[in-house]
């Protein structure tokens, strides 16, 4: 019905827009028009769609608050959701971030590490060369029996 008012309402705007016929087609199809809506069945439909529209209207208005509260609902759980998850992401890279420093860590100990043993080595390496020839012994001879080290 809402669709054939339409209809009928713009082609009649058309045609009296686009006429040239003149004052009086127009006066003929503005009479023709205030003769139907002027017209009971026109206003018995209009005053259904009206008190249609008043029952409906609470209706309608509380399926939209409830389906706003529903909304608000499930947004407050997503951004919830959201939050958590940034929450466990933000703690991954806590940790990741701590595991790194601490390898970092461990690499400089282990490297601080090698050079100290390099260090002792050396500091051997120098006491055996200024060790004095006749101090080596096999702990498996009698120390009766040792003589002078060998020359080389």
């Amino acid at each position: 019905m809402k669709a054939r008012l339409a209809f009928i309402a713009g082609a009649g705007i058309g045609y009296v827009l686009g006429a040239r016929a003149g004052r009086g087609q127009y006066e003929k199809i503005k009479t023709q028009a205030a003769n139907i809506w002027n017209d009971p069945k026109v206003q018995n439909g209009i005053k259904t769609a009206e008190e249609t529209i008043k029952e409906q209207a609470p209706v309608v208005a509380e399926k939209a608050k409830e389906a706003a509260v529903a909304g608000t609902e499930k947004a407050k759980e997503a951004a919830a959701a959201g939050t958590e998850k940034a929450k466990e992401k933000a703690e991954e890279v806590k940790d990741a971030r701590a595991e790194a420093k601490a390898e970092k860590q461990a690499e400089k100990a282990e490297a601080k590490a090698e050079k100290e043993a390099e260090k002792a080595d050396k500091k051997a390496q120098k006491l055996v060369d200024e060790a004095p020839a006749d101090v080596v012994s096999d702990p498996a001879t009698d120390m009766n029996d040792e003589g002078p080290a060998p020359t080389k």
